[in-house]
C-alpha cells in the first residue's frame, strides 16, 4: 500500500465461532498499523467476542432484527440508514470476511480505496483486491487470514484469542465451580446435522462420572435439549446455571476437557485454551477443528461425509448416530 491506512473496517458477522476464529484478522491488522482505528461489525450475539479484546476501537452491532421488522418501506430505509453509516466512517479498507450478496454491497458501499473478498459469483465486483479461492480445504482461522495476507502483510500463523469478558468473568471468583476436575458436555448444534443424539451424551456422562465431575453447557432455546440430557443421565451429570457467553468461557476456562458438538462453545473453548474433542456431523474437520493438540474430533467414517448439509437426507444420520 502506499500510504498508511487510518481507518480499517472489519466485517464478520453471524455465528459467535465464526467471530472467535476471526479475531485473529484483527491482530495481524493491529500489529501491522497500530496507529491506525479499526472497526468490526458484529451480529449482537457476539458482542462479548470482540469487545475489549485490545485489537478493536469500535464494535459496530449489526442487530439483523432491525432489518426484519415492519413494513418494506420502514426495513429499507433502515437498511439504508445503515449503509450510509458504514459509509460515512470513511474507512480506508474493508475486509469482508462474510462475503454474502447483502456483505459485498456494504464494502462497496463505504467507498473505500481497499476492498478485499474473495473470489465469488456475483460478489466479485466489490473488491479491489480478491482472494483466491483454496486449491484444497484448510482451517477457517488461517483461511480468514489470506484477506490479510491480500494486503501483503505476513500475519504469522494463527493464534486463538480468549474474550476479555471471559477472562474477567473467571478472575470474579462467583463461578461456585464444584471441587476437583470436571468435564463439560456440550451438545448444542445450530443444524439438526451437526447434533449428537441426547441419549448418547447421557450415556457418556455416565461413563465419565466415575472419574470426573460431569457438567452440561446449555443456552437459551435449550432448556428441554438440557433436561433430556439431565433426566436420562440418571445423576451422572448436572447442567451448568444459565450463563452469558462471558460466563459460559469462564467455565468452560477452567474445565478439564470439553466433550462437543461443531458449535461455538467448541470454539469458546479453544479461545479459552481447554482441550476439546469436537464429534463432527455435516461439516468438514479440515475447515473447523485447529490443528494440532490438545484439541482432537471424531466421525463415523461414511462416504458421504462432509457434506455441509443442515440436515441429514440419509437415514439414520450415520456420521453422527452410528457414532458410540
Amino acid at each position: 500500500m502506499t500510504r498508511t491506512p487510518q481507518r480499517i473496517l472489519i466485517i464478520r458477522r453471524r455465528a459467535v465461532g465464526d467471530c472467535l476464529v476471526s479475531m485473529d484478522v484483527a491482530r495481524a491488522v493491529r500489529q501491522e498499523w497500530p496507529a491506525a482505528r479499526i472497526s468490526f461489525v458484529v451480529d449482537r450475539p457476539a458482542l462479548d467476542v470482540v469487545r475489549g479484546s485490545g485489537f478493536v476501537d469500535d464494535v459496530v452491532v449489526y442487530d439483523r432484527r432491525d432489518y426484519a421488522e415492519g413494513p418494506p418501506w420502514r426495513k429499507a430505509r433502515r437498511t439504508l440508514q445503515w449503509i450510509s453509516s458504514l459509509r460515512a466512517a470513511r474507512p480506508d479498507i474493508v475486509l469482508d470476511l462474510l462475503a454474502t450478496p447483502q456483505t459485498a454491497l456494504w464494502t462497496a458501499a463505504t467507498g473505500a480505496a481497499v476492498r478485499v473478498g474473495p473470489r465469488s459469483r456475483g460478489r466479485t465486483w466489490a473488491y479491489t483486491r480478491v482472494v483466491e479461492p483454496e486449491s484444497g480445504v484448510k482451517f477457517a482461522g488461517e483461511r480468514f487470514l489470506d484477506w490479510v495476507r491480500a494486503l501483503g502483510i505476513d500475519p504469522g500463523p494463527w493464534r486463538p484469542h480468549a474474550p476479555a469478558s471471559a477472562i474477567a468473568a473467571g478472575a470474579t471468583g462467583d463461578l461456585n465451580l464444584p471441587d476437583g476436575a470436571f468435564v463439560i458436555l456440550n451438545p448444542a448444534a445450530t443444524w439438526p446435522s451437526k447434533a449428537w443424539p441426547a441419549d448418547s451424551f447421557a450415556e457418556l456422562a455416565r461413563q465419565l462420572a466415575s472419574r470426573f465431575v460431569v457438567r452440561l453447557a446449555w443456552g437459551p432455546g435449550e432448556e428441554s435439549l438440557r433436561d433430556e440430557i439431565v433426566e436420562r443421565a440418571s445423576g451422572a451429570v448436572e447442567p451448568l446455571p444459565a450463563t452469558s457467553l462471558a460466563e459460559l468461557g469462564a467455565w468452560i476456562g477452567r474445565a478439564a476437557l470439553m466433550v462437543t458438538t461443531d458449535s461455538g462453545p467448541k470454539h469458546l473453548a479453544v479461545a479459552m485454551g481447554t482441550p476439546t474433542l469436537t464429534l463432527f456431523g455435516s461439516t468438514d474437520p479440515r475447515g473447523w477443528q485447529p490443528p494440532g493438540a490438545p484439541h482432537r474430533w471424531l466421525t463415523h467414517p461414511v462416504s458421504c461425509h462432509p457434506c455441509d448439509l443442515v440436515t441429514c437426507p440419509v437415514p439414520g444420520h450415520p456420521c453422527l448416530d452410528a457414532l458410540t
